[in-house]
This record gives structure tokens, sequence and C-alpha cells, in this order.
């Protein structure tokens, strides 16, 4: 029966499960099924990677991402009292909807919480509870955005965009918070999209797939929505000539964010992160900080200059400077504009002390800086395509 599989059926499988896993956490009564379904995630996974995937790269790449997880304590404080912390609550509570009581606000009670779920079904699986193994879930989750992009490139290119993964997110991979998984998840997105040049490319296997990573995407952390807009509207700068994908890839996003939608509803309710007022942006604070000059200068210094950001926004410029796609340029510009111009409007609006918010520049600015860099190696892959 496995042996039928192609695939894109098992990559549509394992991201079935992640998002089964968070359903089956909306009822206390499915820990049977939980454990089923987190088993089919882990046959699957391993069915791919033994049977279809001859990519040893990718396979040593995941396995040594794994040791490293399970063999490294969880020191980051958002890793350890946001992320599994969160997943002991679900595991615990066999629900992601106990966070409705506001305990332990200082985690951050209305963030989206499909990984500390997925990290709650690992646990489910296992039968108890430790604070080593169940981050390594986190890594887990790792494993579809890395086969979307092993699919676009040949071993040897694979070799050098696996490298850039690790000089770009580098820790973030393995210890527990959100943002190396973010920027995959977006990365692996902002591939199947750009791949979409007409209505003719998109296959039935390419619509549900792009959806599953839209709302994994959206459930990972608050910016996730802001990162698939970005791309929608790089893709209609990109391509608008094509008004029937377009509407084809709007369509797809507003089914995706159906459940993140639901989510913030659910939030807005039982006030979720209601009275943590220290992180509740101000559009008084935003006209406060808008016209002195020297808040820009401080922004420009942690994202722009960032060591990740520099870095990737050089390597574009090298990489269209030989080849010039007029596709990609615009693609990789738009997207990127967009998401820095939105980030410039969040730390201008932060209640807080502005040169101590910027601290999470390194975090959020990962995303869009490894972005930059594969679609860079996708452009110079064009023409050197054989190596």
């Amino acid at each position: 029966m496995l042996k039928l599989l192609n695939k894109e059926l098992s990559l549509l499988i394992i991201l079935t499960s992640i998002i089964i896993n968070y359903i089956l956490f909306l009822s206390p009564v499915s820990n049977g099924l939980i454990k089923f379904n987190f088993l089919i995630f882990i046959i699957f996974s391993l069915y791919y990677f033994f049977y279809l995937e001859k990519n040893i790269y990718l396979n040593i790449f995941i396995l040594l991402l794994i040791l490293i997880s399970l063999g490294t304590p969880t020191i980051d404080w958002d890793a350890r009292s946001i992320w599994v912390f969160k997943s002991k609550q679900i595991f615990f509570d066999q629900s992601v909807l106990s966070v409705k009581n506001n305990y332990a606000e200082f985690s951050h009670t209305n963030y989206p919480n499909i990984a500390p779920a997925f990290s709650a079904g690992f646990v489910n699986l296992i039968g108890h509870w430790n604070e080593i193994y169940p981050k390594s879930a986190f890594t887990l989750l790792l494993i579809p955005p890395l086969i979307i992009i092993s699919k676009n490139f040949n071993k040897n290119i694979f070799l050098i965009c696996l490298s850039i993964i690790l000089f770009t997110i580098g820790k973030f991979l393995v210890n527990g918070e959100m943002d190396g998984i973010v920027s995959l998840y977006f990365m692996a997105s902002a591939l199947i999209v750009y791949n979409i040049k007409n209505i003719k490319n998109l296959s039935n296997y390419e619509f549900y797939t792009l959806i599953l990573f839209f709302a994994i995407l959206s459930l990972l952390k608050l910016e996730g929505v802001v990162l698939i807009m970005c791309l929608i509207i790089g893709y209609f700068l990109t391509f608008f000539k094509m008004k029937k994908m377009i509407k084809r890839i709007i369509v797809i996003f507003l089914i995706s964010i159906i459940p993140i939608i639901f989510w913030n509803i659910f939030a807005t309710y039982f006030d979720l992160g209601s009275t943590n007022e220290n992180y509740i942006l101000n559009i008084n604070d935003f006209y406060n900080r808008l016209l002195d000059a020297k808040n820009y200068k401080i922004i420009f210094k942690y994202l722009i200059l960032n060591d990740k950001f520099l870095p990737s926004l050089l390597f574009f410029l090298i990489s269209i400077f030989f080849i010039k796609d007029r596709d990609i340029i615009i693609f990789v510009s738009s997207v990127s504009l967009f998401y820095i111009l939105f980030l410039f409007a969040v730390y201008l609006s932060t209640p807080l002390d502005l040169e101590w918010h910027l601290n999470s520049a390194n975090r959020v600015i990962k995303p869009i800086a490894l972005f930059i860099f594969i679609l860079s190696i996708k452009n110079i892959n064009k023409k050197f395509g054989n190596i």
C-alpha cells in the first residue's frame, strides 16, 4: 500500500497530520487519536526519507538536528517560558483551549500554539513529560519545509542551501523558539508561490500543499499572517498580468487563515494577554516616534545592518548583477520591502524602550534574510543549474 504513494501525496499526509494534531487537541477526550495521528506523521516521514527521497544531505541534516536538540537543554527565555511551557500545559490539560483562564500570562496566552500542540502530541505518544525531549518535536516540524527546499535544487545546490540555513538561522533550528520554524515555513511557501507562474501550473497537489503551509505558518507566530500577505503582494506585483492566478492565491490565503481567525476571536473573547499592557502596541507611541530621525537610525542599525540581513542583501545584489531575472528582482524586492516596512511600523509603535525592544530584531529579520539568500541562489541556479 505504501509503495503506491508518491512524494507529493506523502508530503500532504505529513502536513495534514500536523493540522489534525492541532484540531484533536480542541477536545480533551481524543488522547488515543492524537497518538495514532502522530504515529502517522512519523511513519510517513520515515517512509519519505527511506523510500522516496534520495537526498542523503537532507536525511543527515534532519538526523543531526534531532540529535543536537535532544542533547541540549532549553535555556532561552522564550523557548522555556513560552513555547515549551505551552507544550507542557497542553499535554497536562490535553487541550489547546485551556489557556482561556489566562493562567501564566507571562507566556503570552494569546499567541497561536500549533507548534506547542505538536510537541504535546509527541509527548502523548511517548507517554510522559520531561524537560528535555519535548523540544525535539519543534525540530520535527522542520521536515516539511526542508522537503520543499530540497525539491527545488539538485543535491550540490541543496548542500549550499543547508549551509545558508545554518548561517542564517543557527541555534534557532534546535533551541525551542519559533523563529527558525517560521523562517523555513515562510521560505517553503515562497518557493511554492514563486514557482506557480500561471493557472495551468497550479495542480491540486500544489493547491492543497500551499493551503496547509499557509495555515501552519499563520498558526506558528503572530507575524506569520503578515509574511503570507507580503508574499501575496509580491506575487501580485511580479505577475500582475496573471489575474486568474492571483485570484486563486487570494482564495488559498482566505481558506488558510480561517484557523488563525477563529483563534484570534477566541483570544479576544476570553481577553487573553490583555492585562500585559507593556506589550500592546500603541498608536500614540507611533506618532511620538514618527518624526524623530533618531528612531529610524536606531531601527536601521538593528534591522538593515543586521549580521544576517546585510549579507543576504549583498548576496542578492551580486546575484542580480550577473544574472538579471526581472521576476526574481521584483518578487524579492517587494516582499522584503513590505516586511521591512511592517517591522519599522511595529518598532515605532512599541510601548517599550525602543533599543531594548530591538533586541528581538535579530530573530524577526531571519525569515526575510533566509528568503533573500535562497531566492538569490535560485536566481544563480538558473544559469549554473548543472553544478
